[in-house]
């Protein structure tokens, strides 16, 4: 593979996609709408990314393989075009990952929106919490013990923690400082960012909203490889290595494989994987009596992709709301345990 720092950008892969399906459809090879592609583009690092994919097919590498070689695009996205050129289904290939990439870049725009606000606000009110008890509780402390009264156990023992942070302040500066240094050279270095990223896949990446869309990968490539007339085990097969480096789906599609490999029916062994849900498994099997597996398999991928937006959106709709209770609570319950003394002691002096 080529050392190509420049990658193409999520938002060029769906318009790239969109533009190879309409050729696909009206009859172009790749290599002739890459061509015409070059010819109305006047982006210098979009032209570089398909000098790069035109060169290497005219060295005879396959769409995939040029893709590969060049380093601009995701394995993902070579993966899949490399199983569509096998199994000729190149322009559902690209229609596939047009809407793929599309979801991918609204979850992360919905993310980064929902989650800013609320960091922000963390930050600012874990400020006000730490200036609280670093600052105006010993303040108040000093006050009150001078006029022979006791701060509430909450303030005292908040006191304390702010205390301790005082006094360690030096060290959690030190250990945010090596942390932050730490993430940058990870994410700044490819080798290590590559390194890191495998391994947050394969211990989470078959949990939860990645480990839903993991499903939804192999529901779609599965799809493709069904509809193209390939034996299911080897259909397991290739579509498992674009899904896989989770630990939990690895052993998953392994478990389909094995099934499919004894001599169960592809509903019973997709089943009998754990892969989906118990009404997803009826809905497989009654699609393998009907001969319609193959669409079958590819609104289970969209459901399943569109079920863990879904996910997304409900999680981080819930994040501020959250942060503001928790932490105006913690503040509230600071000054109240402040604010009463001092209103017994005003009552007493009045």
């Amino acid at each position: 593979m080529s050392e190509n720092k420049n990658r193409a950008s999520e938002q060029y892969l769906p318009i790239f996609c969109r533009e190879l399906r309409q050729m696909a459809h009206s009859g172009i090879t790749p290599e002739e709408g890459l061509a015409l592609l070059l010819e109305d583009e006047t982006d210098s690092e979009v032209r570089s990314w398909l000098e790069a994919l035109r060169t290497g097919m005219e060295s005879g590498l396959s769409l995939a393989e040029a893709m590969r070689d060049s380093g601009a695009f995701p394995d993902y996205m070579a993966d899949m075009i490399a199983l569509a050129e096998e199994t000729g289904h190149l322009e559902d290939a690209f229609d596939t990952l047009c809407r793929h990439y599309e979801r991918k870049i609204r979850m992360r725009s919905d993310i980064i929106g929902a989650v800013t606000t609320p960091v922000i606000l963390l930050a600012v009110m874990i400020a006000v919490v730490v200036l609280l008890v670093t600052q105006a509780l010993p303040v108040f402390d000093q006050v009150f013990a001078q006029l022979g009264v006791r701060m509430g156990a909450v303030a005292a023992g908040m006191m304390r923690i702010g205390e301790a942070l005082a006094k360690c302040g030096a060290g959690f500066a030190t250990v945010l400082a090596v942390l932050t240094v730490a993430g940058l050279v990870v994410g700044l270095t490819p080798s290590l960012r590559g390194r890191f990223t495998a391994w947050f896949r394969y211990r989470f990446g078959g949990r939860g909203v990645l480990g839903q869309m993991a499903v939804s990968r192999f529901a779609s490539s599965m799809a493709m490889a069904v509809a193209s007339g390939l034996g299911m085990e080897e259909a397991v097969e290739m579509s498992a290595k674009l899904c896989g480096g989770a630990k939990e789906i690895d052993e998953k599609t392994e478990r389909c494989r094995a099934l499919i490999a004894d001599g169960d029916s592809p509903a019973d062994a997709l089943a009998g994987s754990g892969l989906f849900s118990n009404r997803d498994c009826r809905l497989l099997k009654l699609a393998e009596r009907t001969g319609n597996l193959p669409d079958t398999l590819e609104e289970l991928a969209q459901r399943q992709e569109e079920e863990s937006l879904r996910r997304v959106d409900r999680m981080v709709a819930a994040i501020e709301p959250a942060v503001v209770v928790i932490t105006s609570a913690l503040a509230g319950t600071i000054l109240i345990s402040v604010m009463l003394p001092l209103m017994g002691l005003l009552s007493a002096i009045g």
